[in-house]
């Protein structure tokens, strides 16, 4: 079986964040079991283009995965060569998976899958979220949806995130064929982690020495609005106060909250105690998941939260936003399940060092529902089935 994976971005652009990581591991994970990958994406990241990348040809980056990343003209706007050859792949294929909602490289591909009668897939990456839809751009995109989706629904087998993804679909296209398949993580590459001194952790992310640190408490995440870095702020804020030895390091790249996120960190006087450490690596993260007490993440919305499955494998308990699709995680004595409000967080902040979360039950959840072995057998089925 041919696959003809279609997204506007791919790694190694990982500005975008973990669904470019996921959707790479994926593919690899797939790749393995025999089925072949031929990856149609771009050469963009963020509002730079990828050096070094095959824009001419499809090539192998993995065992069975191909992939060849379109040279833009106009960055997240428009591909000639993308869209000259998009109908040879897809002809090629046996099956179409597309990956998001709004950009040019879906509405291309449908309209061709659809004339040459290919099983299409479509994750729409929470593009169908209340959220999503109400902010930014809504009467474009709620258009973009009626000219370029609707037409070839009946046509779609929908891959949702989560329970949420799925009843975001459906209110849209009610009837529809849905399938809840996760992004996943390859759960063993979190485990034996090396536990070090956490003033020594501190100092290598944030440049300042401490004559005391007694926790870390980790985020991550595009810096975006979505993302609610400036309510876990606040929280904070709360919690430093009754504990002044602890630090709170968020990770990402900025993506338009960067300065108002330092301007609140200076004004709450919190310059010595929250930390805005960029982007990191998989090691990097590793190693700060691993020494962390609690992650924890504000988000508005999220269609999975990829950084909550890495946190549980981690051994790591979360708390997490009530607006995410992760309220399971009480029942399997891995975290909190908050309201996105910063007294919640704050309560949870303090709670959680009362609970009795073990790192076995953190870990048993993600291997048991989130390990690459697992999901990618349910996306194996979904392709296949007829």
């Amino acid at each position: 079986m041919r696959v003809c994976l279609i997204s506007s971005s791919f790694y190694p652009a990982i500005f975008y964040g973990g669904p470019i990581s996921a959707t790479w591991d994926l593919s690899k994970k797939i790749g393995e079991k025999g089925v072949e990958i031929y990856v149609s994406t771009t050469n963009a990241n963020g509002n730079k283009r990828l050096e070094n990348v095959d824009v001419k040809n499809h090539r192998k980056q993995a065992e069975n995965v191909f992939v060849r990343y379109y040279h833009e003209q106009i960055i997240n706007l428009f591909s000639l060569s993308f869209l000259l050859n998009i109908y040879s792949d897809i002809k090629k294929s046996d099956v179409v998976y597309v990956q998001y909602l709004f950009h040019y490289t879906v509405a291309i591909s449908l309209f061709f899958s659809c004339i040459l009668g290919k099983k299409i897939v479509l994750c729409p990456r929470g593009s169908f979220s209340n959220f999503t839809l109400t902010t930014d751009k809504s009467f474009w995109k709620k258009l973009w949806i009626s000219i370029f989706i609707k037409p070839y629904f009946t046509k779609i087998n929908w891959q949702a995130s989560s329970y949420l993804e799925k009843e975001d679909i459906l209110k849209y296209f009610p009837n529809s064929k849905v399938d809840i398949i996760s992004d996943g993580i390859d759960f063993d590459s979190f485990q034996n982690s090396q536990k070090v001194d956490i003033k020594s952790l501190v100092k290598k992310y944030t440049n300042k020495e401490f004559k005391e640190v007694s926790e870390v408490i980790f985020s991550m995440g595009r810096l975006h609005k979505i993302k609610g870095f400036d309510v876990l702020i606040d929280s904070f804020s709360m919690y430093v106060k009754e504990n002044p030895f602890s630090k709170l390091l968020i990770a990402g790249v900025d993506d338009g909250m960067e300065n108002k996120l330092l301007n609140q960190i200076d004004s709450l006087g919190l310059i010595d105690s929250v930390f805005l450490i960029g982007l990191v690596d998989f090691n990097q993260k590793k190693e700060i998941l691993s020494n962390s007490s609690v992650f924890a993440l504000c988000s508005e919305f999220e269609s999975f939260g990829i950084v909550i499955t890495e946190a549980l494998a981690s051994g790591v308990p979360v708390i997490v936003s009530n607006k995410t699709p992760w309220k399971d995680i009480e029942k399997n004595n891995c975290g909190i399940f908050a309201e996105n409000r910063k007294e919640d967080f704050f309560r949870a902040l303090n709670q959680i060092k009362l609970s009795n979360f073990s790192s076995e039950d953190c870990k048993k959840y993600v291997k048991d529902n989130f390990d690459w072995e697992v999901v990618s057998e349910k996306f194996l089925n979904l392709i296949t089935k007829k």
